[in-house]
């Protein structure tokens, strides 16, 4: 099972022929639409519980986080899902940790390609890398037509939603949601694994006053939502989330690991 790094479909021939393209942004849409829908096959990829004015309505995505094949498979539903309802190239603007940009959890050569599809690099052991992050994204957000989507992993790493507390969770995507006046979508992803059924399921939308200066409680309303939206996928399919797996690296909060 490829459970913490990037899919096997990732390899060094998949690579080369994909910056070939890179000068001919028509040729390496293309190629990059063709990885999207051979990733979601693969995967055997599903979504629940989309909300019906997702196409119509900005929202930030959410998102627990358990393998690095998260943001692909959320990148390229979304694509899926937006490309009927758009003339141009969906974009989902997508705030990713350091390591999807210096080869540890994704090769460096494919940093043209996440720059290409808006995933931007979040510095979250600095307060000024993180403000810079969500300055790009709200100036992406003002310019050009709506709706608009993020996508971002609030527990910041991978780890398990059902050990976590409203205390672990990120703010960013809280405060961004405020800053644009539009609401955090939840979102539980299963632990994905090829060749399986890998099931997405959103929760319902939250909704940030543009007084909130206290993020708490909407960080504890995501966390029970996500957990909700996990559960929901035995009754929805029939069949319960797949039991979380972690290694080793993960199975603390690395911000409480001891130095």
């Amino acid at each position: 099972m490829h459970l913490f790094n990037a899919s096997s479909l990732v390899n060094e021939d998949g690579i080369k022929e994909l910056l070939s393209t890179w000068n001919k942004p028509g040729e390496l849409r293309n190629k990059l639409i063709e990885a999207k829908k051979m990733l979601l096959k693969v995967y055997n990829f599903r979504a629940y519980n989309i909300p019906e004015d997702f196409t119509t309505t900005s929202y930030v995505i959410a998102a627990n986080h358990l393998t690095d094949s998260d943001g692909p498979l959320i990148i390229s539903f979304y694509y899926e899902l937006m490309h009927e309802v758009k003339d141009t190239y969906p974009e989902l603007f997508v705030f990713a940790k350091k390591n999807c940009f210096n080869g540890v959890s994704i090769p460096k050569e494919l940093a043209p390609i996440l720059e290409f599809e808006k995933v931007c690099s979040v510095d979250r052991e600095s307060s000024e890398g993180s403000m810079t992050a969500l300055k790009d994204a709200v100036k992406w957000f003002e310019e050009g037509e709506k709706p608009k989507h993020f996508l971002i992993f609030p527990q910041g790493t991978i780890y398990d939603i059902n050990k976590d507390s409203s205390e672990d969770i990120e703010r960013g995507a809280f405060w961004l949601a405020k800053l644009l006046g539009i609401p955090v979508l939840p979102a539980f992803i299963e632990q994905a694994v090829e060749g399986d059924e890998n099931r997405l399921v959103f929760g319902k939308p939250i909704v940030i006053p543009k007084g909130c200066r206290d993020f708490d409680e909407h960080k504890r309303l995501w966390l029970e939502s996500v957990i909700e939206a996990q559960n929901e996928l035995g009754i929805l399919t029939g069949t319960p989330a797949r039991e979380v797996v972690l290694d080793e690296e993960h199975q603390t909060r690395k911000r409480f690991k001891p130095k």
